[in-house]
This record gives C-alpha cells, structure tokens and sequence, in this order.
C-alpha cells in the first residue's frame, strides 16, 4: 500500500471514529435538551393561558378551553387535565380509561424518573408541568406530553445529524486524499533520485523542490550525492596518483635491476644503479607506509592514546626535529603565545607528526621566516603557522587536504591529508587559506583539557 493510502486510509478511520463518537454524544443529550425545552415551552404556555383568565367561571367557558388548545396547537400530543377544587375533573383530554391512572399517579404525586420532570405514568414516561391556578392554589393545571413522541424527535434529528457527519466526513476525506498526494508527490520524486544514490548516478541527482522537513531531506540527500560524487572522484584520483607514484620508482628498480643482470651496466655504473635501486626502494616504502598510515587512521579505532600536552611543549619538539631543514632553506622560525600556555589532551606521537608535516610544509614554501602563534580560547586551542611565500594558488584551497594532491615542491601530497585525518580524529580541526599581504596560513584547533584535568 502506498504511502498516500495509508495517510488517506489513517485519516480517514480517525474522522469515522470522531464523528461516530460525536454522533453519539448528540444522540445522548439531545433528549434531555428535547425535554428541556419541551418543559420551558409548556410551562409558558400554561402560564399565558392562566394569565389571561382571572377566575374560575373563565377558565371553565368553551373559549378559554379553545384558547388553550389553541395554545398548545404546535404540539397535538399534549394531554390537558385542569383540576378544581377536592380534584373535580373540569377539563381533561385524556381519554376515560387513562383519566383514573393520572388521578391515582396525582394522588401520589406520580412515581418519578431520575429526571424530577419526568413521571411514569401507565407504564410511559411524560414531561409534566403541574401549574397553580391564581384563584385558588389547590386548583391546577396539568399538562403532560409523552417522552416517547420527543424520542422519534431525537432519532430524526439523530439520524439528518449522523447523515451530515458522514457526507462532511466522506468530503473531508476526498479532500485529504488530493492533499496528501500533493504532500506525497515529492517524496515519490525523492524515491527517484535516492534509487540514482543507489546506481552511483551521484553527478544525475537533483534538487526536488519541496517545503518544510521535505525540503531539508531533498536538500540533505542532493548534498550527500555531491559529496559522494566528490568523493567518487577522489578515489579514482586517489588511484591514478597511487598508481602512478608507485610506477616511477617501480620502473626506475626494474631498469637498473635488468640492466645489471644483462650486463648492460658494469662497474662504477653497476654501482651507481644499486645505488638508485636502493634509494627508490626507500621511496617506494615510505610511499607504502604513508598510505597504510593514512589507511589506519581513517578505519581503526584504538589507534589515539592521548595525554595531557602542553602546546609549547609541543611546538618547541616540532621546531627542532625541523632545525636542519630551516638552516638548509635559510628560513627562520619563531614562536609567540598569546595568554597563558594551553593545555590539551591528545596523542602526542600523532600531533606531532601533524604539526611537523605543516610546519615542514610552511618551511618548503616559505622565503625568509615562518612564525607559529599560539592561542588558547575558552575551549579550544589554536596553533597557526605562516609563511611568507608565495601562498597557495586559490583553485587549489578546496582540495589541498586530498590525498595526492600537491602544490609546488611538494613531495608525495599524502602529508596534509595525514595532518587532517590526525587533527579530525583527535576532536578538532584544521583549514588553509592564504595571508592577507602574502603567504599561506594553516590553522589547527584542538580541544582543552577540562578544568578538572588541568
């Protein structure tokens, strides 16, 4: 069953269930409000009649009697009973066998119902109004209408009641049902492009336009088939440069290896191909374990053994590993805190080795200085380090965090990636841009140590 027919079918049982509970929520006060009013309407009646004759002689003359029936002409079922003095019978319209009931069920003053109002009276229930005469208070007038004439009221009114109910909801339902498959339709189109997610169609997927939680699904599966296809991409970029990058040193092993066993090189030339067959074979493995080593980090889980670090500390380590390579380019590297020394909990092996594949980066680019700022904020820290070169080209911002992805003089493009993957899972971030006046700027934020472990 479809989505539409279910909210359709759903709905559609839940307004039956209202309307048969309202229904008969009518069906069970209409009555007392029938009696209710019948009682009102009888009492003014009975009271306007008595009003209009001042004694006894009046109200016992043919035309005060026809005046009452006149009175009472709207409803022919009531019964008229005007008593005198000792109970004599001066008027009544019940008929001879009923009169003796109604005089035995006054003299008892009537066996009444829950309802003070209502009297059984021969085995049938009766709206009665028991009025005083002015002249004489032992004189009355009873008027008396059978309940049972207000029940087939109360089953007519019931049943027009119940048939406008039922077309309203019959209506309403019809309504929901094109409503709802005005709200279904773009899930229908979503179904569409998510089965193109499936079929790895990333690139074919569109928005669908939508309002409310639709729409925030539309956009969040059309974001997540651009980030697919994005990463689609770089897997086959990842391959191609894999690829190639394990094929230089490969081809450059299998000539010299070849050339020595056919003796093409001998001598001083033999040995100056080992030679490059050795140190292609120290590439080829630190190439290998660059991408086991990224491998690990993006899939295995107890890999971050963390501590409690200082920053400086750390970024004083970094700067002597690299003291060599900043005498070599002739650059100087400098450090300024801002605030107290902030304290942070990572892995230390794993940070360091982010930190020295940036600031190694910022050493290779750079012209004459590299400086490293550290500031601690109120939950995090941030270590940035600028260089004065020539910055990085702006179309390659966005991507310079792949794997294989190198600018100039660069080396196998894998050791920002490894920095972002380290960085990302030790809780924080990282992110390039380039200098307002020159250079580049990498910016690494890791998380504080809360103040407990402080």
């Amino acid at each position: 069953m479809s989505l539409q027919a279910r909210i359709t079918l759903m709905f559609g049982l839940l307004l039956i269930v209202l309307t048969a509970i309202s229904g008969s929520l009518i069906h069970s006060f209409l009555l007392d409000n029938l009696i209710d009013q019948q009682r009102k309407e009888l009492i003014l009646k009975g009271q306007t009649w008595i009003d209009k004759n001042k004694d006894a002689e009046e109200l016992t003359r043919s035309e005060s009697i026809a005046e009452l029936g006149r009175l009472l002409v709207s409803n022919p079922k009531v019964e008229v009973l005007l008593l005198g003095k000792k109970k004599k019978v001066w008027f009544t319209t019940l008929p001879s066998s009923n009169l003796n009931e109604w005089m035995d069920a006054l003299e008892r003053k009537a066996e009444k119902r829950k309802d003070k109002n209502i009297w059984l009276v021969g085995g049938d229930d009766y709206v009665v109004v028991n009025l005083p005469l002015k002249n004489d208070e032992k004189q009355r007038l009873i008027l008396a209408s059978p309940v049972r004439g207000l029940k087939d009221v109360r089953m007519e009114l019931t049943q027009t009641i119940f048939l406008i109910l039922l077309l309203g909801a019959g209506g309403t339902i019809l309504l929901s049902f094109f409503m709802t498959k005005i709200m279904v339709r773009p899930l229908g189109q979503l179904v569409k492009e998510i089965k193109k997610v499936q079929f790895r169609q990333f690139s074919e997927v569109k928005r669908i336009p939508a309002r409310g939680e639709i729409a925030e699904v539309s956009e969040n599966v059309y974001s997540m088939a651009q980030e697919l296809d994005r990463f689609h991409e770089i897997q086959r970029q990842f391959l191609q440069n894999a690829s190639h990058e394990l094929k230089t040193p490969l081809m450059s092993i299998q000539g010299y290896a070849e050339g020595i066993r056919d003796g093409i090189f001998t001598g001083q030339a033999a040995e100056q191909g080992l030679d490059i067959i050795v140190a292609e074979t120290g590439r080829l493995k630190h190439i290998v374990t660059e991408i086991i080593l990224l491998a690990k980090l993006e899939s295995e889980e107890d890999l971050f053994h963390p501590s409690h670090l200082s920053v400086t500390g750390l970024v004083n380590q970094a700067m002597e590993r690299l003291h060599p390579l900043s005498l070599q380019r002739n650059v100087s590297v400098s450090m300024s805190c801002l605030g107290t020394d902030p304290l942070i909990y990572v892995d230390e092996g794993k940070i360091l080795q982010a930190l020295l594949n940036i600031v190694g980066n910022a050493l290779r680019h750079a012209k004459e200085y590299v400086e490293i700022r550290i500031h601690a904020g109120k939950r995090q820290a941030t270590i940035e380090v600028i260089d004065d070169g020539e910055g990085i080209p702006e179309d390659l911002v966005p991507h310079l965090f792949h794997r294989f992805v190198k600018g100039k003089n660069g080396e196998l493009g894998l050791g920002l990636a490894i920095s972002r993957a380290i960085v990302e899972r030790s809780n924080g971030s990282i992110e390039a841009s380039n200098g307002s006046l020159a250079g580049a700027v990498f910016r690494m934020t890791l998380p504080l140590c809360p103040p407990e472990q402080n």
